[in-house]
């Protein structure tokens, strides 16, 4: 991207505070948005949102070196559209996005915006897990109302409903069956590119606990092909299981 002649930046919506713990053994680690600003050659600005004050502050403190960045505190689903929006109205801006919410808390107003402006490109998050205990049940009429809401505004409407459940024939008469959750993925995925408009998808790569439960399963977005062969070819290690 150093060789393009356009302007670079970096979005996070969800940076957390520079060092998390890691699960378990409490081990300290390095988060994706401190390790970005640490790399060389560095973005032309950076975005960086918390809604948590003490992570925000905490970025705050990690932008220090960085004049170009800029670390807010609040909702990612409000403060990123006009930062979005600045970069769709000019022609010499790019950028890469990290929106990772491990949790249902991105909304989808925000990824439609970012795939029909034709400049952005990045990663996203979809959260298995929280979609598994807090939404889906195996008898759709005990669906929680709030998880419901919630997934409905990161998928742009209901009709993930459809995808999740599937009519079935029974003796009793046709029942509403839970699908597998790969099937939602794969439909949110296709979401992206036909309605989302991003024209290229990476495969999901499986992001795991210290359980080996899946959290949640990772998605690269792009309109360039060639952007989608780097990514494969940086997850691919992750998808062997080599790395």
């Amino acid at each position: 991207m150093k060789n393009q002649p356009f302007k670079r930046f970096y979005i996070d919506g969800f940076t957390g505070g520079g060092v998390a713990l890691r699960k378990g053994s409490q081990d300290q680690v390095v988060t994706t948005a401190r390790r970005i600003l640490e790399i060389e050659p560095a973005f032309d600005g950076y975005h960086l949102v918390d809604f948590d004050v003490d992570k925000a502050a905490a970025m705050r403190l990690a932008c220090v070196d960085r004049v170009q960045a800029v670390a807010y505190c609040g909702d990612a689903n409000e403060i990123l559209p006009p930062i979005l929006e600045s970069i769709r109205r000019s022609e010499s801006k790019r950028a890469l996005c990290f929106l990772d919410p491990y949790k249902i808390l991105l909304s989808w107003k925000v990824l439609e915006l970012a795939g029909r402006m034709g400049t952005i490109e990045g990663f996203i998050n979809f959260p298995t897990l929280d979609i598994q205990r807090n939404v889906l049940r195996k008898d759709p009429s005990k669906i929680p109302p709030p998880g419901a809401a919630r997934l409905t505004d990161m998928w742009g409407d209901d009709s993930w409903r459809q995808v999740a459940y599937a009519p079935q024939a029974t003796l009793f008469g046709d029942v509403e069956e839970k699908q597998s959750i790969d099937a939602l993925l794969a439909a949110f995925a296709t979401r992206l590119k036909n309605v989302a408009r991003f024209q290229h998808v990476s495969s999901p790569l499986v992001m795991r606990n210290n359980e080996g439960a899946i959290v949640y399963h990772l998605l690269f977005v792009t309109q360039q092909p060639l952007a989608l062969k780097i990514a494969n070819g940086v997850l691919k290690p992750y998808h062997q299981g080599k790395a």
